[in-house]
């Protein structure tokens, strides 16, 4: 999809913001259309009664995407402090409610880290509830689980990878598990 470029456009860059604007007088009044990163399809595209309040609202949909880019860099560039030996969980599922447990096995670097499967024990409410608690057992892996390098999402957080959500950091606290047949 390309780009709508208006005719006799004046283009405003904004880099930090990752925005490209094009101001440019329309039928309805002074306009803008802008574009983020590199989408076709516009992010904003407004007519206005006078420059002066294009520009404002311009001005101010740029600080806030300014800012919001400035929260990406910084959480991308954020470590996610665990070391090894770490236990870290994700709680993932339809219907029921699963959890998984994973050892910390190497962190190669404050953005990453490595991490293996380990085995869980579940006691349940009362028999037939179907619900109950698990907690992991530490340095008892998963047989056929094999290891994997998941990146860090923040502080404690890794990326769990496409089924699993978020890895967080286990606490020791048993966690809520539910079942069916």
């Amino acid at each position: 999809m390309s780009r709508y470029i208006p005719a006799n456009a004046e283009t405003r860059d904004f880099p930090a913001a990752v925005v490209v604007a094009y101001c440019f007088e329309s039928k309805n009044g002074p306009a803008y259309v802008a574009y983020k990163g590199r989408q076709g399809k516009p992010a904003r595209f407004f007519a206005f009664a006078s420059p002066d309040r294009r520009d404002r609202h311009l001005s101010n949909y740029i600080d806030q995407q300014t800012e919001f880019e400035a929260l990406k860099r910084t959480r991308r560039q954020t470590g996610h402090g665990l070391k090894v030996g770490d236990i870290v969980f994700s709680t993932w599922g339809y219907e029921q409610t699963n959890v998984d447990f994973f050892e910390v096995l190497r962190v190669p670097t404050d953005l990453s880290a490595v991490v293996r499967q380990i085995e869980s024990e579940t006691i349940e409410d009362k028999p037939g509830s179907m619900t109950g608690k698990t907690t992991a057992k530490p340095g008892q892996f998963v047989a056929v689980a094999k290891s994997e390098t998941r990146r860090a999402c923040g502080v404690h957080v890794l990326n769990g990878g496409k089924m699993r959500g978020q890895l967080q950091k286990w606490d020791g606290t048993p966690r809520r598990v539910t079942w069916y047949a």
